[in-house]
C-alpha cells in the first residue's frame, strides 16, 4: 500500500533536480534572488518535460522564508505548511475539468483574499488551453491586473490554442524535450538508488522510447522493473514495450529495399503472429531507416543502440542509398494517423511497405532512387554485353547509352547529378519541371512564362549542357516556349456562345 510510482517518488523538489531545462530554471532562480517576480507566467512544452514540477517549485520558492539558491529550503514553517496538500496558498487547477466561465469567476472572487502563510497566493492552471472562450475572457482582466499578492502560472501542451490577449500578458517559458543522454543518465541514477541491476542497452532503449519525456521515461522504467528479474535486460524492455526484435525489423527492411513483395507479406505476417502492433512495426521501420541514414551521413555517436546492432548496420549500409532511406522514412512516418483509426491497420502497413518497395511516391528523393536503380541495372547490362558479345555488343550498347531517347530518363539523370554536386538551385528547377522532350540531337525543355525565362538564362543552359557531357549523353539543351496550351477562359466563352446559338436555333 505504501508503494509509490517512480515518477512521483523522484519528482524534483528543487530547481537543481530538474533535468534538461537549465535555460528556464536559471532564469526563475535569478528572479527569486533579485525579487523581480512577475504576476503571470506561461509554461509550454511537451508532456513530461517539467512544466507543472517547475511551477510547484517556483510557487514554494517565492513564499519560502529563506530560499536556498533560488529554490525552497524545505525546512522553514512556510515550506512545511505549503508541502501539505490541504494548503490554500498554492492552488492547482485542472482546466480540462474546470474550464467553464463560472469556475474562473470563482477564482476572480478568491484572489481578493490575502495568503494565509506566505507572501503570495499562486494559481497553477494546468492544460489552460482547455478553457472556453468565455472563461478566457473572464480570466483576462484578472490576469492583466491581479492583486499584488497573486501570481498566475499557466501550463499547456498546446500553446497555439491560447488567445493572443492571454499570451501578451504572460512571461513565456518553452520547455524542451530532454535529450536521450540526459534521460539515460537520470534513469541510471534512479535505478542505482533503487538498488536494481541493469544492462546499459536496456536503459538506453528506455530513454529512447520516452521520446524526450522524463515522466514517460520513469513510467516505462517502472513497468520494466516489475517485469524483470534480478537484472533488467535489453530483451526485458523489448517484451514490456511490445517492440519487434531488431533482427525481424532488419529482415523486413531488406525485403522492402529489395522489392520482394511476397517476402514483405511473409515478414509482416510473422510479426503480426507474434502479437506486435502494426503502428509499432511502422515506428520501428522508421527508426531503423533513420539510424541507417545517420550512419551513412553522420556519426554513430548519434545512435542509441547495442554495439552488435550498430556493427550489423555498418555492414549493411552500403546496400542502401540515402534516397531509399529518406523515402522509407517519409512513407512510414505519414501513416501514423491512418494506422490509429483504420479498421484494418495490417492492410495499411502492408500497402505502405509495398509502396516503399516500389518507390511509387511523388517526391524527388524517390525519383532519384529509381533513376539510381536504372543506372545500376544499366551498368550490369553493359558489363554482360561486353563479356558475351565482344566488340560489336560494346559498340551497340555504348551508342544507345550516349544518345538516349527517353526524355524522362535524361531529366532524372540531371536531377540526380545536380543533387550530388550540391547545385540545389538547378536540382529544384529541373526536378520540379515535367515537360521535356528529345528531338534529334536536342534535349528540349518546354516551358512557359517565368520558367521559360529561368531555363533560357545562358548560365543555366551551360550548366545543363556541362552535366549532359559529364554523363556522356550526346544531346544539346534547347529551350522552347509552349504555345499550344489551352486558354480555358477563351474556351469557356466559346462554349457559352455555342450554347447561346443552339438555344436560338431551337426557339426558331
Amino acid at each position: 500500500m505504501n508503494y509509490s510510482a517512480l515518477y512521483r517518488k523522484y519528482r524534483p523538489q528543487v530547481f537543481s533536480d530538474v533535468i534538461g531545462q537549465s535555460h528556464i530554471t536559471e532564469t526563475l532562480k535569478n528572479q527569486i534572488k533579485s525579487g523581480r517576480i512577475s504576476h503571470a507566467y506561461l509554461f509550454t512544452g511537451s508532456r513530461g518535460t517539467g512544466k507543472t514540477t517547475c511551477a510547484k517549485i517556483f510557487a514554494r520558492a517565492v513564499n519560502c522564508a529563506e530560499p536556498n539558491d533560488g529554490s525552497p529550503c524545505g525546512k522553514c514553517d512556510v515550506c512545511v505548511s505549503l508541502a501539505d496538500s490541504s494548503n490554500i496558498d498554492i492552488m492547482e487547477i485542472d482546466a480540462a475539468s474546470n474550464n467553464k466561465v463560472d469556475e474562473i469567476r470563482e477564482i476572480r472572487e478568491k484572489v481578493k483574499f490575502l495568503p494565509v502563510k506566505g507572501k503570495y497566493k499562486v494559481y497553477i492552471i494546468d492544460e489552460v488551453h482547455m478553457l472556453t472562450d468565455s472563461a478566457f475572457n473572464a480570466l483576462l482582466k484578472t490576469l492583466e491586473e491581479p492583486p499584488a499578492h497573486v501570481i498566475f502560472i499557466l501550463a499547456t501542451t498546446e500553446v497555439h490554442k491560447l488567445p493572443a490577449t492571454i499570451l501578451s500578458r504572460c512571461q513565456r517559458f518553452d520547455f524542451r524535450l530532454v535529450s536521450v543522454d540526459e534521460l539515460t543518465s537520470h534513469l541510471k541514477s534512479v535505478y542505482d538508488k533503487e538498488g536494481r541491476k541493469y544492462e546499459e542497452e536496456a536503459v538506453a532503449y528506455i530513454a529512447r522510447a520516452a521520446e524526450g519525456s522524463v515522466r514517460d521515461c520513469l513510467s516505462i522504467a517502472d513497468m520494466c522493473l516489475n517485469y524483470a528479474g534480478e537484472k533488467l535486460t535489453y530483451n526485458d524492455v523489448l517484451s514490456v514495450l511490445g517492440a519487434a526484435d531488431k533482427g525481424k525489423i532488419r529482415e523486413l527492411f531488406a525485403k522492402i529495399a529489395g522489392g520482394d513483395i511476397g517476402g514483405i507479406f511473409k515478414s509482416i505476417d510473422g510479426l503480426a503472429s507474434s502479437g506486435k502492433a502494426m503502428s509499432l512495426i511502422a515506428k520501428e521501420l522508421t527508426k531503423y531507416a533513420r539510424d541507417l541514414l545517420v550512419l551513412k551521413t553522420a556519426d554513430e555517436s548519434l545512435l542509441t543502440d547495442t554495439k552488435e546492432n550498430i556493427a550489423r548496420m555498418k555492414e549493411e549500409i552500403g546496400n542502401y542509398s540515402a534516397e531509399l532511406l529518406i523515402s522509407v522514412i517519409r512513407i512510414f512516418s505519414e501513416i501514423d494517423a491512418e494506422l490509429r483509426y483504420s479498421v484494418s491497420p495490417r492492410i495499411v502497413l502492408e500497402t505502405a511497405a509495398v509502396r516503399a518497395s516500389r518507390l511509387q511516391t511523388d517526391d524527388f528523393t524517390a525519383l532519384a532512387e529509381r533513376v539510381r536503380r536504372l543506372e545500376q541495372d544499366g551498368v550490369k547490362v553493359v558489363a554482360a554485353a561486353q563479356s558475351v558479345g565482344g566488340q560489336g555488343a560494346q559498340t551497340a550498347v555504348g551508342a544507345a547509352a550516349e544518345k538516349p531517347t527517353d526524355a524522362k530518363f535524361v531529366s532524372g539523370r540531371l536531377t540526380t547529378c545536380f543533387r550530388e554536386n550540391g547545385n540545389m538551385g538547378l536540382y529544384t528547377l529541373v526536378g520540379g519541371h515535367h515537360d521535356y522532350g528529345i528531338v534529334g540531337d536536342n534535349f528540349i525543355i518546354y516551358a512557359m512564362d517565368e520558367e521559360f525565362l529561368r531555363f533560357s538564362e545562358p548560365s543555366v543552359i551551360d550548366e545543363i549542357n556541362s552535366a549532359l557531357k559529364k554523363m556522356n549523353i550526346a544531346l544539346k539543351t534547347k529551350v522552347e516556349k509552349r504555345t499550344d496550351v489551352v486558354d480555358m477562359d477563351k474556351e469557356i466563352n466559346n462554349i457559352k456562345k455555342l450554347i447561346g446559338n443552339a438555344k436560338l436555333n431551337i426557339n426558331k
